[in-house]
């Protein structure tokens, strides 16, 4: 859900309660079966039935970036994510719930041009109905071709920049915009979406299409009207309605943030609700549908793991989606739940400024899953990619502008803006969380068009208004999704003296002044092979790691076929004491024998079990041959290489989150 408020929403009795509607009777569909092996493999195994049930097919996915209104009014953070845009070659969809500027040049005109100097792809969420209750869009001519005109004014702007694009009409309908007079989400606007919503609809995309046929039209609805659990029956009488009218959308836009579900009830139906989203909106629609997923700290305080967000990624892409996004979240709300969160947001901070939001103040929380995004994508091979880690201290928020020389073939190519380096946004920040000044790393940039001549040439140019800082140290790093290395890790590999020379691909260590108003040039030598980040993160479990498959692209390893082991007690150390696991057959294997075991002496792990023959019918099955105690069994979702916690970890997360730990598990045995 697309919510920037910082408490729960709760109202009187004709208002529908968000939270509500999570906490659900019963399973919800499993939408499609199979599972996400990369999305190249997925491609390769659509089906040759043009009668499919779900149907288009999914191409090569068309990914974006959600920008609220919060985003692309803050110039600093706008070219950043524009910028990120454009190096990752994803289209920007741009929020904008009020249509009725005067004069709308004003407002929206300088906007476009703006993306159109990045060279992107522009999208435009309008069309709320904010202004205008939709019993008055449909009996007042007036005031309906009043909006209509400012629709079409939108789509003639939108026209003089770009060439394509689309307009995704509603948010979350019948949530926002005045489904009811007044804007209250309630039954009675949930009957007006049913019945007016696809007269409006008709009626808003024909306007854009007389002014601008180039763009694709799709509405946004709410996800419990679609999801098999809730009230799926609403979209279908929606999709029917505009099929009456022969006002067929171009795509279908939807957003389920996951956090709110999995808290309760576990990844599994999580997952569940995902592919049931997607699946269901492509069957309705029969077209193309864009998927936005939650990287953000969502109500109540909940924030997720590195693990939630790459099974939430790999759901969606399962279920085929044409394309997907992170909401970035406006509004600081400090982590309270989460099982395992990433990177929460700095408790105890004391924030100034507008430009609070996740990439802002977890910034690591949003390019997580876009790597691992763009790791799935259609042409991505890491070895043609690697990170750029610059390292001191004293980093400013966006002091620091950095722009690196491009190759062109002859040496001398020009200046790309990469980004601005730097701190978190202003405030006063506990000593604990000094790393967010000391390091930024920019992921996943192109080697062929950015490192010319063995090297990598890049130009910094420092604020006026700087405090001053200084760059210790500048790294050409491999680019390794699943061994992310987040940038307070970064800061504090540097601080303690890690052996960061021995993975990267070249470095500089020349300290240098950042002075306020100045402009410095720097190359950085380009001349070695770089070792696994692992080494780095995870030293003293680098043998398990290496056998390890990361499903995320394994073309012969299904996740949804495997779980992991988590046995909690003593005298565990040695994996060749425990406990053997009998299958489905009454056969029994030693856990070593069976998956990968990494073990201290209170918690042992053992990734990737088959789950038909271990976790099939009654559950788990631990056999009497050991003298190893063992007091808690938990059958966890396998994680691979892409989220790999270490038995300490592990033991950490059982002692501060238990009963997280028992919902997120997929069976738990206490044998005490």
């Amino acid at each position: 859900m697309v919510d920037d408020s910082t408490y729960e929403t709760s109202t009187d009795d004709s208002r529908l309660s968000r939270r509500g509607y999570l906490v659900a009777a019963g399973g919800l569909g499993t939408g499609l079966a199979g599972g996400y092996a990369g999305y190249r493999r997925l491609l390769e195994q659509r089906s040759d039935d043009e009668s499919s049930p779900l149907g288009e097919e999914p191409g090569p996915r068309e990914d974006f970036l959600w920008l609220g209104g919060s985003l692309w009014r803050d110039d600093a953070v706008r070219e950043n994510l524009f910028a990120f845009a454009r190096r990752h070659d994803l289209a920007v969809a741009l929020v904008k719930t009020h249509t009725d500027e005067n004069p709308l040049d004003e407002n929206l005109e300088p906007l476009l041009a703006a993306a159109s100097e990045f060279d992107l792809e522009v999208w435009l969420n309008v069309g709320l109905l904010n202004d205008l209750p939709v019993e008055e869009f449909v009996r007042d001519r007036d005031a309906r071709e009043d909006h209509l005109d400012r629709l079409r004014e939108v789509a003639r702007v939108h026209g003089e920049f770009f060439d394509t694009g689309r307009i995704i009409l509603w948010q979350e309908a019948p949530v926002m915009g005045q489904w009811v007079e007044g804007g209250d989400w309630n039954d009675a606007a949930v009957e007006n979406l049913i019945a007016f919503g696809p007269e409006i609809f008709d009626a808003q995309k024909r306007a854009i299409e007389e002014a601008n046929d180039a763009l694709d039209v799709g509405p946004f609805v709410h996800f419990p009207y679609i999801v098999d659990s809730k009230r799926p029956e609403v979209f279908d009488a929606l999709a029917r309605g505009l099929r009456r009218r022969n006002a067929d959308p171009d795509f279908g836009f939807v957003d389920f943030y996951r956090g709110w579900y999995e808290k309760d009830v576990g990844p599994e139906r999580a997952d569940d609700a995902v592919r049931s989203l997607v699946s269901n909106t492509r069957e309705a629609l029969e077209r193309p549908v864009f998927y936005l997923g939650q990287c953000h700290t969502v109500n109540p305080n909940h924030t997720p793991s590195k693990q939630a967000m790459r099974m939430n990624l790999r759901a969606s892409i399962e279920a085929g989606a044409a394309g997907l996004s992170w909401y970035v979240r406006s509004g600081y709300v400090p982590t309270e739940s989460g099982f395992d969160p990433f990177v929460p947001n700095v408790e105890g901070a004391d924030l100034e400024g507008d430009s609070i939001n996740t990439l802002t103040i977890a910034r690591d929380r949003f390019l997580y899953p876009w790597l691992a995004t763009l790791e799935s994508g259609d042409g991505f091979e890491s070895d043609e990619t690697f990170d750029l880690w610059l390292l001191g201290d004293g980093f400013d928020f966006y002091d620091h502008r950095l722009s690196v020389r491009t190759a062109d073939g002859d040496g001398d190519g020009a200046w790309e803006y990469v980004g601005d380096f730097g701190g978190y946004a202003d405030g006063d920040y506990p000593d604990t969380s000094e790393a967010t000044d000391r390091a930024t790393v920019f992921r996943g940039l192109d080697r062929d068009r950015l490192l010319t001549g063995g090297a990598l040439e890049c130009r910094v140019e420092t604020a006026d208004g700087s405090s001053g800082a200084e760059l210790q140290s500048a790294l050409v790093m491999p680019c390794e999704p699943d061994a992310y290395v987040s940038e307070r890790e970064a800061a504090a590999f540097a601080r303690e003296g890690a052996p960061l020379e021995k993975c990267s691909l070249g470095r500089t260590d020349e300290s240098v002044a950042l002075e306020p108003g100045s402009a410095m040039h720097l190359a950085i030598p380009v001349d070695g092979e770089g070792a696994s980040l692992e080494r780095l993160r995870h030293p003293d479990h680098l043998e398990s790691i290496r056998r390890l498959p990361s499903f995320e692209g394994s073309e012969t390893v299904d996740p949804s076929d495997s779980f992991d082991l988590w046995l909690r007690g003593s005298g565990l150390a040695d994996p060749s004491v425990l406990p053997s696991i009998r299958d489905a057959d009454g056969g029994e294997r030693a856990p070593a024998d069976a998956g990968v075991v990494a073990s201290t002496d209170d918690l042992a792990i053992c990734h990737g079990l088959e789950r038909d023959r271990f976790l099939d019918g009654g559950g788990i099955d631990l056999a009497d041959d050991t003298d190893a105690s063992v007091d808690e069994v938990y059958a966890m979702p396998a994680v691979g290489r892409a989220a790999f916690r270490s038995p300490a970890r592990a033991a950490d997360l059982l002692a501060e989150q238990a009963n997280e730990a028992v919902t997120f598990s997929l069976e738990y045995m206490d044998r005490e």
